[in-house]
């Protein structure tokens, strides 16, 4: 196929998703590698006699960008559309692009040349971010055994981790695909929200059932467990939820994740032990904020500590408050649906009660207000450009007349896969060697049932909450100024410094002038009453106990059982004696959360501490607005200059300690 007529191999500012078609895919990639190789051979050739910045390390990132970004358009594309060419596509093209990519980063050559390029006299005068940015490639290389050309296995090894990864996280999905149960009686499912019946009911419909239909995953468990008053019905949900993809529960042994952990802890192990660390926690730590395990583990210690009166008044309260419920014995599945009455209670209000109040789409044009208002940027729907799904929008990131960056706002769950809030990135910024600026591109999946005619769009406080997470994400990818790829995105990010950002925009949605401004009812077009706004932040101050403990409990049991492999104990041990350690949460002897939770294989493994680690940062950043204002201009265009912008160049420590000395 001739490069003009393949959308894939032209040069574009955003992808030309509406003209890709699934058979432009081989042929390009075929060019692109095919390109690509040349392109190394030339540069390994010139550059061997005195390797220079501009000629090794940019012209090796152009490289690397426009692979990464045929990857991203592929996975987009693959996965939203539907056909076996579609499904060829990803087939042929997936595996090629990745072993060619693999094998840049095992390149010998390409090694020795950064290494030589960092040991020369002209690295002395490097800007901080050219430093870090050669520092950050020269580790990814060590990572992967270049150091010591004597390692042999670490590329098979390498393999086998991302393919227990992948096949764990298989396990849980065909756990959740797995389970379903159907309701003709209406009176069993009360106490659930309305929205949610009628979702049930919708998923029944379309599986060809009438009544309703309950799936498994995780909205439907939090839902079911904190507002189902069927006793049985909590228990079904619970029982299965805590034990999916294990050894226990309805699917017993058909999709068991223990041998899979298992092997996964073991090789985790083995690959950094090779590398000379002395445990995969250790090596996990290395680009982190955090100085080692240990220090982690001092840390949530500390939190824990800290912790414990909470712990003990809100166990108290859900205790008494059980006794009046007529509860004499409280069992797991009861007390997330104790804990809601209660909070409800006291407050007067439910988290599902001010829904009414948070349409996404006018929650989100609020949000993107707020970010004007902070940062002096317009962000503007481009209705001229498609994206891969009707559903998708794409924003421009405008300041005066220069454009920073696009966001694409993807919100809606897909039908035919089970996924979770996120960000992904489909550019970094950088600057070429002809000093020509590369936008960045960030992508908000939101991962939210679809409106219906019965059901807008309205988020509860537990959904806007994420919704300012993952935007939090966005803006700080998309206004960075840093002009290499390697310290540009958040993807290039350490964990505990990838979460600040997400974390920090969640502290405005605990805010009451912040919850009045962005709410609007989506049929009065009122704002939130004062009254209610203060209803609601009893509410979400109360009982709140039980979800930190489990964070604390998952956060633990990370950290140890990557640090202490090797001790005898397996995985399910290790996350008993943390969960008695902890306290405070409810067991039975069936449960099996290890064997579920992914967050071990969605890049968070020895780091989901990162979440308390960086909302600690964030709340030191977050008292500076509330006292200057929320949205007072000035704090946050020095957010912007001091923490965003830089990117990677500095630790975030350090940028967090000029925006306050501002």
């Amino acid at each position: 196929m001739p490069t003009d007529d393949n959308p894939l191999l032209q040069a574009h500012d955003l992808p030309p998703f509406s003209q890709i078609q699934a058979r432009h895919f081989s042929p390009a990639l075929d060019q692109i590698i095919a390109e690509s190789r040349a392109q190394v051979a030339e540069i390994i050739r010139t550059q061997t006699p005195f390797p220079t910045w501009d000629d090794l390390v940019l012209a090796m990132d152009e490289i690397h960008a426009r692979l990464k970004g045929f990857g991203y358009v592929l996975e987009r594309l693959a996965w939203n559309r539907i056909g076996d060419d579609w499904v060829q596509a990803s087939l042929d093209c997936s595996e090629r692009l990745q072993d060619f990519q693999r094998s840049l980063k095992h390149n010998p050559e390409l090694f020795q040349l950064y290494q030589r390029l960092a040991n020369s006299p002209i690295a002395r005068h490097f800007t901080l971010a050219r430093k870090r940015t050669l520092e950050k490639i020269l580790r990814q290389f060590r990572r992967n055994g270049l150091a010591d050309t004597t390692q042999t296995g670490l590329k098979d090894l390498k393999l086998r981790i991302q393919g227990a990864q992948m096949l764990f996280l298989e396990h849980v999905y065909e756990a959740n695909k797995a389970w379903r149960t159907a309701f003709d009686d209406e009176t069993r499912l009360s106490g659930l929200p309305s929205s949610f019946k009628q979702r049930m009911a919708d998923q029944a419909r379309d599986a060809g059932h009438t009544g309703w239909l309950l799936t498994l995953n995780e909205e439907s468990f939090r839902i079911v467990t904190c507002y189902a008053d069927n006793h049985l019905l909590r228990k079904q949900m619970y029982v299965a939820y805590s034990t999916r993809a294990s050894d226990h529960g309805p699917h017993a042994g058909i999709f068991d994740n223990g041998e899979v952990l298992r092997q996964l802890l073991r090789d985790r192990h083995h690959y950094a032990t090779l590398l000379g660390y002395s445990s995969y926690a250790q090596m996990a730590i290395e680009p982190e904020q955090a100085e080692s395990p240990e220090q982690v583990l001092m840390f949530l210690q500390e939190q824990l500590k800290q912790q414990q009166s909470v712990f003990i008044r809100d166990a108290q309260q859900l205790e008494a408050f059980a006794t009046t419920q007529g509860f004499s014995e409280l069992q797991p599945w009861d007390y997330p649906y104790l804990a809601e009455k209660l909070r409800r209670q006291a407050a007067g209000v439910s988290e599902q009660s001010v829904r009414a109040w948070f349409a996404l789409d006018a929650t989100f044009l609020q949000l993107t207000l707020i970010a004007r208002d902070l940062f002096g940027v317009d962000i503007i729907e481009r209705k001229d450009v498609v994206a891969w799904h009707p559903d998708v929008s794409l924003f421009e990131i405008r300041e005066r007349d220069e454009t920073l960056g696009y966001l694409y706002f993807d919100p809606f769950e897909d039908e035919n896969e089970q996924g979770f809030p996120n960000t992904t990135t489909l550019r970094n910024r950088r600057v070429t060697a002809e000093g020509r600026p590369r936008h960045p591109i960030a992508v908000l999946h939101g991962w939210l049932p679809r409106a219906s005619d019965a059901n807008p769009v309205l988020l509860d406080h537990r959904q806007l909450r994420i919704l300012f997470h993952e935007f939090g994400h966005c803006l700080h990818h998309l206004l960075t100024r840093a002009e290499y790829r390697d310290v540009s995105g958040i993807t290039e990010l350490s964990r505990d410094t990838a979460e600040f950002a997400g974390v920090l925009f969640e502290r405005w949605c605990f805010s009451k002038p912040c919850l009045i401004r962005i709410s609007k009812h989506h049929q009065t077009g009122k704002p939130l009453p004062d009254r209610i706004a203060d209803q609601l932040l009893v509410y979400l101050n109360t009982q709140t106990s039980w979800g930190f403990a489990a964070f604390l409990r998952d956060a633990l049991f990370d950290m140890q059982v990557h640090h202490h492999h090797g001790d005898g104990r397996t995985a399910q041990d290790v996350f008993d004696q943390v969960s008695a350690h902890v306290g405070h949460l409810p067991v039975s002897a069936t449960e099996r959360w290890p064997n579920g939770l992914d967050y071990l294989v969605t890049g968070y493994g020895a780091g989901i501490y990162a979440y308390a680690w960086s909302k600690e940062l964030a709340n030191s950043v977050f008292q500076k607005f509330q006292r200057d204002g929320l949205f007072n201009p000035q704090t946050g265009r020095a957010l912007r200059e001091t923490i965003f912008e830089p990117g990677d160049t500095r630790p975030l420590f350090e940028s967090i300690q000029a925006f306050l000395a501002t």
